[in-house]
């Protein structure tokens, strides 16, 4: 049954935003580069922005926007999970939480609640320390089972795990699944980390310059190949294996290896994705931070377009063909025209792998 059905259509300058997002109570992940759009369509969702261009937003069963009407943030009952968490510093964990219900309950209830809540998470012993006082990871607790506590139709988080180390996503991705299998609140997450992907959508939706691109359920995504990705239009991926060697995990694909980042462990069959906006081009005069020297890929640009403030590169290198995007005010002195040939360099730190025949990340 659906639960969300929106569209709406805004325009910001020469950035135009075209979104149709229809999902059951599940969690859906929209998936993309930066500026593509994504936390303007959560914004949108949350009513913090009105659309110029029009919209239809049905959440449930009740109509909150239909083109004439829109309905105020406050009583859409949605809640939403900035990356910066936006907790009260002068409120306790346990004031943060009762805040979101403060206006169905008594204060004296809304802290019972409260706590029940922040024992979920296993913080029923920090509820009396402030913010300043907890660590990221307890902070996002806090920031989810507050978002939580609201008793919400639809969660928006907008990428509230992306400062975090590995381990530590890890471990919040179970929370969240966790979170969502005992309430069934639907929730929408921003991330351009394909880890988040795999791990937490049911439902994928691809953005890329202000549209909805793709649409596919996870089981599609996990699957199949990479070249599902290269099909919905963003992104490089290889198709190769992850081996131990001296110094540290490799990649190996047909075109040469990799390093990989020290929270990769595994060995066996798998995908390298690394988004557009993570491979750095290489100036031939200058010297090279040491930690590209094994990551450099060299290429042939195939083809070249501006959209807007940014560049997007086609190249063909290592019998792959890559994508890269950057500020269009990069890379000014560096010949990226079609037919030139450049220096690709990928941080090991950025490259995401997806092992094969494995249902999910954790």
């Amino acid at each position: 049954m659906t639960w969300l059905d929106a569209s709406f259509r805004h325009s910001v300058g020469d950035f135009d935003l075209d979104v149709d997002i229809s999902m059951e109570k599940e969690i859906s992940v929209l998936f993309g580069p930066s500026g593509a759009g994504k936390s303007m369509t959560l914004r949108f969702l949350a009513g913090l922005i009105k659309p110029n261009g029009g919209g239809r937003l049905i959440l449930g069963n009740r109509i909150l926007s239909d083109g004439n009407s829109w309905t105020s943030p406050k009583t859409r009952r949605i809640s939403m999970v900035f990356q910066d968490l936006a907790l009260f510093p002068h409120m306790t964990a346990q004031q943060n939480v009762a805040f979101a219900m403060d206006d169905r309950m008594p204060r004296k209830e809304a802290n019972k609640e409260a706590s029940r809540w922040l024992e979920k998470v296993g913080l029923d012993g920090k509820k009396d320390l402030f913010p300043h006082q907890l660590s990221g990871g307890q902070r996002q607790r806090v920031a989810l089972v507050r978002s939580l506590a609201s008793e919400p139709d639809l969660i928006l988080l907008d990428e509230p795990f992306s400062a975090l180390d590995t381990p530590l996503r890890r471990s919040l991705r179970r929370e969240l699944k966790r979170l969502h299998r005992e309430t069934s609140v639907p929730m929408i997450y921003v991330t351009h980390q394909i880890e988040d992907v795999c791990s937490l959508g049911d439902r994928i939706f691809l953005v890329k310059d202000g549209r909805i691109t793709g649409k596919i359920r996870s089981e599609e995504l996990l699957s199949g190949t990479g070249e599902r990705w290269h099909s919905l239009g963003w992104g490089t991926t290889m198709e190769g294996t992850v081996v131990r060697g001296d110094g540290g995990m490799r990649f190996l694909w047909n075109g040469g290896k990799l390093m990989l980042p020290p929270s990769i462990n595994d060995e066996g069959p798998a995908s390298a994705f690394i988004s557009p906006d993570n491979i750095s081009l290489l100036y031939p005069d200058i010297p090279m931070d040491p930690i590209f020297s094994e990551n450099i890929v060299r290429g042939t640009v195939l083809e070249r377009y501006v959209i807007g403030n940014v560049c997007h590169l086609h190249v063909d290198g290592g019998g792959t063909s890559w994508q890269l995007e950057f500020p269009s005010t990069s890379y000014t002195s560096l010949d990226t025209e079609e037919g030139s040939s450049v220096a690709m360099a990928i941080r090991p730190r950025n490259i995401s792998i997806i092992f094969k025949n494995r249902r999910n990340l954790p």
